[in-house]
């Protein structure tokens, strides 16, 4: 007769678990099991195996951390960042007095408010493209209206000076400028 691993006692196995019956026993996946380990929410032991370690799994540990998975969690309300500028406030009277909403305050509206989400201290500072010295294509064909393959072929054609730095071509603003003189 086969001995098992871990007897079932009042809801609480004695021995240890493997990570398939941890899984189960906390009614998740393998993978989300791994996840609680990598973040240290779980304890594991590894013991040698035949061909590799094991992990093993504190059934105590397990009980506990499933009472803290089934405890209802509740989310705070989330403050809205007040976005609103005196501009804004500005435009808002202006569109309530008028009565309809005038395309270019709407899209002045819209801009500063992505402006104010862009510009937020967990970003590098963006500078606009016309103070740049350097420019990628994107800004080079933003500024001139000109195609990506059109840049890049006056690029490759020497008719433009680029250099590729890091994974992306930076064109000087004065050589792009001096490039846009010469074209007609």
């Amino acid at each position: 007769m086969k001995l098992a691993k871990h007897d079932n006692v009042g809801g609480i196995c004695r021995g240890y678990m493997n990570k398939q019956e941890a899984a189960e026993f906390l009614g998740v996946s393998v993978r989300a099991l791994e996840r609680y380990v990598q973040q240290g929410r779980i304890g594991v032991r590894y013991k040698k195996g035949k061909t590799r370690p094991t992990a093993n799994f504190d059934p105590t540990e397990l009980e506990a951390f499933k009472e803290e998975l089934n405890q209802p969690t509740y989310k705070g309300a989330i403050e809205t960042r007040q976005i609103a500028t005196d501009k804004q406030q500005q435009t808002d009277k202006l569109v309530h007095q008028a009565g309809e909403i005038d395309d270019l305050v709407v899209v002045d509206h819209l801009s500063s408010i992505i402006e104010t989400l862009l510009t937020r201290s967990d970003r590098q500072p963006t500078v606009p493209v016309s103070a740049k010295l350097l420019l990628t294509l994107a800004e080079a064909q933003a500024l001139t209206g000109l195609s990506r393959e059109f840049l890049r072929d006056a690029i490759v054609k020497g008719k433009l000076a680029g250099h590729v730095i890091g994974k992306s071509w930076r064109i000087k603003r004065s050589d792009l400028e001096a490039y846009i003189d010469n074209l007609f």
